[in-house]
């Protein structure tokens, strides 16, 4: 049998796959060649049957990136279809506000709306692909609501008429005043949050989490939806997502199976805590602030229907996850490994931290109660909250109590500006 010395082929370029290099690895390379280089039936015999497989499917597996090019060329065209599409609707509408042509589509008090309608329908469909699109959801938001504001406010002529210009007026204030009262509740709202956990005040509940696990995964998952649930119902439950994951992080370590199950359920549990909260969710605050619902009755008529919702997802996926928790900790401990989330890899629990965390609770807890009693409006008690917040940590008698060093105390350099540890 003739001897077959292995070649290494250099890289090629395949023209079916629109230019993208096909490049063999030397081993699967050397497979093909002695499989295509056996003359005989002997030959081809004498080879081992797996390298044969093997070459095989090396030749197989080069047909794929021509089916693959078209599909990608396919998506790739709808996706700058739709871009182009999308861009180009709003630039006609625009358009059409700016040069007043034509009037009819204008001042028609039924067609106007539909345009409108439709423009926002569009960037509502390009902010759901963004991925797929690749065009930020920020910057069409901000040219459709440029684009729908200015074809309303062609349409009652402020120049022509002073009628006109007073109810565009009106209708910018009242725009103005509901989205600057949601901006100046929730930027407030995330820096108390901001500065609980700048002062690690989020790590007592990871010490309360890891006391109640023992070092066991299992329950977990109950734990931090649970805690999620009531949580979102305090912070809203963008922020409550984000801290929750965060524990979860330092509770679990590297099993990205049990993480992702349990991340994805304390997505479900932040969602539905946020909707029997007032200050839970963007859509009830602005209910709120809007004077449409109340505290009591919101929390009455929701939270019910809100603890099926969360109950319901984690008892299905507890139960199916519970087993596979188990043979993993089970291997663990044969394999004599330390559990993740053990009392040595958390932080230091102080007095600090925790009178941080009371007190950013009881601040925002303080901001519904100010609207009940005085009718102060939300946005200036979340800024009250902020105040005091910033205020107490910034006294020195805090960082006594706390126990934080300051930075001409530290010659070696490991305290911030601040106070706080680098």
């Amino acid at each position: 049998m003739a001897h077959v010395e292995p070649q290494v082929h250099e890289p090629t370029r395949s023209p079916a796959s629109g230019g993208d290099m096909v490049i063999a690895a030397a081993p699967e390379a050397a497979v093909a060649a002695a499989v295509a280089a056996a003359a005989t039936v002997e030959e081809r015999a004498a080879l081992p049957h797996d390298m044969e497989a093997q070459g095989a499917r090396v030749c197989a597996e080069r047909k794929k990136p021509v089916q693959r090019s078209h599909l990608h060329k396919a998506c790739f065209a709808a996706r700058r279809g739709l871009k182009v599409l999308g861009v180009a609707f709003m630039a006609f509408v625009f358009l059409v506000s700016l040069f007043g042509w034509p009037g009819s589509w204008i001042d028609d008090e039924y067609l106007r709306p539909t345009l409108m309608s439709m423009l926002f329908l569009v960037g509502l469909v390009l902010v759901v692909l963004e991925d797929h699109v690749g065009v930020n959801k920020a910057a069409v938001m901000l040219i459709v609501s440029a684009s729908m504001w200015t074809f309303l406010a062609v349409g009652y002529h402020p120049h022509a008429s002073r009628e006109g210009h007073d109810a565009l007026e009106h209708e910018l204030n009242h725009g103005l005043q509901e989205v600057g009262a949601i901006i100046l509740f929730l930027l407030p709202a995330m820096g108390v949050v901001e500065s609980i956990d700048h002062f690690d005040g989020f790590a007592v509940v990871t010490h309360m989490i890891a006391k109640a696990t023992k070092g066991r995964k299992e329950p977990l998952m109950p734990i931090l939806c649970v805690l999620c649930f009531f949580m979102s119902a305090v912070i809203d439950n963008l922020t409550a997502t984000i801290v929750c994951l965060k524990l979860l992080s330092h509770a679990v370590g590297e099993d990205r199976h049990l993480r992702h199950t349990i991340g994805g359920l304390v997505v479900i549990a932040a969602n539905a805590g946020g909707a029997w909260s007032p200050v839970g969710d963007v859509t009830t605050t602005m209910l709120w602030l809007a004077n449409k619902i109340s505290v009591g009755s919101t929390i009455a008529w929701l939270i019910l229907p809100s603890l099926v919702v969360c109950v319901f997802p984690l008892l299905g996926l507890w139960c199916q996850a519970r087993h596979e928790v188990r043979l993993s900790e089970a291997a663990a401990a044969a394999e004599g490994e330390a559990s993740v989330g053990e009392a040595h890899d958390l932080p230091e629990v102080t007095r600090g931290k925790v009178a941080v965390l009371v007190m950013g609770v009881i601040c925002i807890l303080m901001v519904p109660v100010l609207k009940m009693v005085t009718g102060l409006p939300p946005y200036l008690g979340m800024l009250l909250a902020l105040g005091i917040v910033w205020l107490v940590t910034d006294t020195v008698c805090f960082h006594h109590f706390a126990r934080i060093a300051h930075p001409e105390d530290d010659p070696e350099g490991c305290v911030d500006a601040d106070g706080t540890p680098k």
